[in-house]
């Protein structure tokens, strides 16, 4: 029997498929999802080019998924680059973030600004379910769209408080400060948010990660060399790492289900522990495109999740 993890992390890949503001129902994701026959998926598109998407749906077991697209491009061969990329949303910094009228704490502008953009089209598609003869309501997303269900999660609970909301997410960034985290809790939220990060994935790392400073090195000394400079003869380690003195603003919000070796689930701080021993020795050793495939949502997430 397929899990309902799985079938969220199929629903979060089937928003990859989403093209000019359409999703196939005939998608291979989207069937594993467990639609309800006849209930119409409604999707959502947001921004220039349509860079924020996503899907609302109902289930035959009488669930309601919120799906958020990703928008992050794929591995190029470039660690550096490929980073840099997904760094471009986060040079705005944090802004305020507001639920119910009062200031909920602060958040990623880019973030912010994709669920504001969207969460009108949301706000429509769950005003035409009884949501309330519904199990609950379940919030889903891969990487960028993993940022955005905090956010989404926060509106949905403090406008339906009598309503379940679950969140549970793939790949996320760090998104929110200390004090949205307070307030996210504060709603009864924590025990029903759950983000799968896997073995080897930068991405939950970022945004502000002084071990950056790292792949920048790494990265000049390794063109150098292709350059006709001095061979790269030696193993990076901690010792000789450079720092760089960065201030974390976000903090990881809810459950950590790490996907460890042999795609065994470890949680809450020996999984923290062993995520960050697997991605040193992996930058250590020059890794960087084992840790830029690690991200892909139908790569070894599918395969432990789902068993695929």
């Amino acid at each position: 029997m397929t899990t309902l993890e799985c079938r969220l992390l199929n629903a979060s890949i089937a928003c990859y498929a989403i093209k000019h503001g359409a999703l196939d129902p005939k998608n291979p994701n989207l069937a594993k999802v467990g639609l309800l026959p006849g209930a119409p998926v409604s999707v959502f598109v947001e921004g220039e080019e349509d860079i924020n998407a996503g899907f609302v749906c109902e289930t035959a077991d009488n669930w309601v998924v919120i799906a958020l697209r990703g928008t992050l491009p794929p591995f190029k061969g470039n660690l550096l680059a490929w980073i840099d990329d997904w760094l471009q949303d986060f040079k705005a910094g944090p802004t305020p973030w507001y639920v119910g009228g009062r200031k909920f704490g602060h958040v990623e502008t880019g973030f912010a600004d994709a669920v504001s953009g969207v969460m009108p089209q949301v706000w429509a598609a769950l005003s035409k379910i009884d949501l309330h003869a519904k199990r609950g309501i379940l919030v889903t997303g891969h990487s960028k769209g993993a940022a955005m269900t905090y956010l989404v999660t926060s509106l949905v609970k403090t406008a339906h408080p009598a309503v379940l909301v679950e969140n549970c997410c793939f790949a996320s960034p760090m998104t929110c400060d200390q004090q949205f985290k307070a307030s996210y809790d504060a709603l009864g939220l924590a025990p029903f948010t759950v983000r799968y990060q896997n073995m080897y994935d930068i991405v939950p790392y970022l945004p502000y990660w002084p071990t950056f400073s790292l792949l920048s090195a790494l990265e000049r000394r390794i063109k150098s060399e292709l350059e006709g400079g001095p061979p790269v003869n030696e193993i990076i380690t901690e010792r000789n790492w450079p720092r760089a003195d960065i201030e974390n603003e976000y903090v990881d919000i809810g459950n950590l289900r790490y996907l460890g070796p042999d795609c065994v689930i470890e949680y809450g701080p020996k999984g923290a522990h062993d995520a960050w021993q697997a991605m040193k020795h992996a930058l250590e050793h020059f890794e960087f495109k084992t840790i830029a495939e690690a991200h892909s949502a139908a790569g070894r997430y599918d395969s432990c999740v789902c068993g695929g």
